[in-house]
């Protein structure tokens, strides 16, 4: 299943081959030749490759949800898996120096010792003489009026003479006395039987008995956002989204497994709210604490089904498939990060930036080409009414948060003039998703001018380099936001120092204030593309609201994957899985295995990538095709209409 380390894709890399444009193809059953609906990589700056001779073959991706997986890898380096639904690791917490103290008190369980135990305590504190005084007032039987079921010291006690004579009648006297302090002096009010035992939240365990304030817990997810998940979650719970944490979003189609925490909220409850999950399954729960915050990955490992090869076999694919071990692929951003709708991500993030909020608010909620009809006909009620509250009704909560956060301003302010604030309802990592989008829409032009320009040689006068670290060595470092992958300052290449770099050592910047730009023409890509929208990289520190100020980041161009395996299948069923998902192996489900005569062809790839790395971009560079999710679902759906 392992390739071997020791053949090497052979040939030189000059100018990197660039994608065949649409006028190429002439199969009008192919999804290209038709009028796209989605956005093409080519519109996303997509466009080169670096493994030269190779044209690539047909395949499909994502032809089940079920083709994708992805297991997060922990700041350790270990990956995350699925492994029990009810496995919990919940030591006794700490104790507190303040149950510490009533431990050592060793209060008698019998209520008469302790009550006689409580007044040999006492009388080192207040003397013997008001010690026998407050016992004979508590002896009292029958009933009296609260004047006088009280007992006055009368003379003033220091701070530890109290705290002494609090400790022993909270803990010996509970259900008998009432001891506070008035004007300095001591009052103690004999309770009546009725009456119940003060609580004393300084020296009792609080009703969260964990270790730790976060329980943490493993989540695997099928065909629905990460978000959508935690969302549906907290409804079951009752509780508010807020109290979960993520170290980062999955693929929404495709079966991935990652770590989460939720604050004070123990693990028995969210085995419960675990059966009632629709596409999810909770496990693995232990306590901590701190919170898992984004970024706080090394990576993620992919299985990756390709279904219906054609155009290669083992023999022809081997030396392409090394060479991607060996020589990697481009560090595009995927087109994930753009959405998968008519209307891209990156298109709401230039109207975010230029603090036009009118149009965020109408490009948000506006008819899209190729909906759902559910959604489709909510977005027309909005596009002819302006009604709110009508389109609300219409819309199915789990496939637009950010248009219900809208949606739901606007009904509950009564107005749709405010858009600004509207938008801030959107939850935060949502809404600045659209400006990071418009940032990798940038980045991902200026890689391809860099490479169409310069090639893949090597590190040329002009660039910005930052050492790589071996992916392996920096799974044992916390990761840092995908929009912050690098921070550190890079180094300028000159003819000088040239020779000392690798092209993986060559970064180029996500736009942004306070980063350096490369000193040669692909800085040009940023000011003529930031233009063409009304912007400009020194402006984006001018936005009104802060969190929109961007500062920009470095992002290596040129990445490998890490333990890259690979393995060919047959098989005759598309609606059977090829390869065991998490929960699968907890059911005692076998792994899929190759069908010796089967009339279908399968490759099974595995692979490590470090965080905001994209698995498709790997496979673009090994398929030569056209990744966008709306091109490959045309190209399921004219499979199975053939079938």
């Amino acid at each position: 299943m392992a390739a071997s380390d020791q053949v090497h894709l052979e040939g030189e890399q000059g100018p990197a081959k660039r994608l065949k444009s649409e006028s190429a193809v002439t199969d009008t059953a192919s999804p290209q030749a038709q009028t796209p609906t989605y956005l093409r990589e080519i519109d996303a700056g997509i466009t080169e490759f670096i493994t030269p001779g190779w044209s690539g073959f047909d395949a499909i991706i994502k032809h089940r949800y079920s083709d994708f997986f992805v297991n997060e890898i922990d700041p350790h380096g270990n990956i995350v898996h699925l492994t029990s639904y009810t496995d919990a690791i919940d030591p006794e917490p700490p104790k507190t120096e303040a149950e510490i103290e009533i431990d050592a008190l060793n209060v008698p369980g019998d209520a008469q010792a302790a009550f006689d135990e409580a007044f040999v305590r006492l009388e080192p504190i207040l003397g013997a003489s008001d010690a026998a005084r407050i016992k004979s007032h508590l002896e009292v039987t029958e009933e009296q009026t609260l004047e006088q079921r009280s007992l006055v010291l009368g003379r003033e006690l220091d701070k530890d003479q109290r705290k002494g004579v609090y400790m022993v009648t909270n803990n010996f006297l509970p259900t008998r006395v009432t001891c506070e302090t008035v004007d300095g002096q001591l009052r103690f009010i004999r309770r009546l039987p009725k009456d119940k035992a003060p609580s004393d939240k300084r020296g009792q365990r609080s009703k969260w008995a964990h270790a730790g304030d976060y329980c943490h817990f493993v989540m695997q997810k099928e065909n629905q956002d990460s978000m959508d998940t935690l969302q549906q979650i907290a409804r079951t719970l009752k509780c508010n989204a807020r109290v979960f944490g993520m170290a980062g979003t999955k693929d929404k189609r495709g079966i991935t497994v990652q770590k989460c925490s939720a604050f004070r909220i123990a693990h028995d409850r969210l085995i419960w709210a675990s059966r009632k999950l629709r596409g999810g399954r909770l496990g693995n729960f232990s306590y901590g604490e701190k919170e898992i915050k984004l970024g706080e990955l090394g990576g993620n490992q992919f299985t990756i089904i390709l279904r219906h090869v054609q155009g290669a076999d083992a023999v022809s694919l081997e030396p392409v498939l090394l060479g991607i071990r060996n020589t990697g692929f481009i560090n595009y951003f995927g087109m994930q990060r753009f959405g998968t709708q008519s209307i891209s991500s990156h298109t709401i993030g230039i109207s975010v930036l230029k603090s036009d909020w009118r149009r965020v608010i109408d490009l948000i909620l506006c008819p899209r080409i190729g909906e759902r009809d559910d959604v489709a006909k909510a977005r027309n009620v909005w596009d002819t009414t302006r009604d709110p509250k009508a389109t609300l009704e219409l819309l199915p909560r789990r496939a637009a948060l950010a248009e219900h956060s809208v949606l739901q301003h606007f009904v509950k302010s009564g107005s749709t003039n405010n858009c600004s604030a509207a938008f801030a309802c959107i939850p935060r990592n949502l809404r600045l998703m659209y400006v990071h989008a418009y940032q990798s829409f940038i980045w991902n032009h200026a890689v391809s001018e860099r490479i169409r320009v310069f090639g893949t040689k090597g590190a040329v006068p002009g660039d910005l380099v930052i050492v790589a670290s071996d992916f392996s060595d920096n799974a044992h470092a916390k990761s840092k936001a995908p929009e912050e992958e690098t921070r550190v300052v890079p180094v300028l290449v000159t003819e000088e120092n040239a020779s000392d770099y690798s092209i993986y050592d060559v970064v180029l910047p996500l736009p942004g204030w306070d980063v350096r730009y490369p000193e040669h023409q692909v800085k040009n890509v940023y000011e003529e593309l930031m233009a063409k929208d009304g912007l400009s990289p020194s402006g984006l520190a001018k936005h009104p609201l802060k969190e929109y100020r961007l500062a920009g980041a470095y992002r290596h161009f040129l990445i490998k994957p890490r333990d890259f395996m690979y393995e060919w299948m047959r098989y005759n069923d598309d609606a059977l899985p090829l390869a065991r998902s998490d929960s699968d192996a907890i059911e005692g489900k076998h792994d899929p295995e190759s069908i010796e005569f089967g009339q279908n062809v399968a490759l099974k790839l595995k692979f490590d990538l470090p965080p905001s790395a994209y698995a498709t971009m790997l496979l673009r560079e090994l398929m030569r095709t056209e990744t966008a999710a709306g091109y490959q679902t045309q190209l399921s759906n004219n499979t199975e209409s053939k079938e």
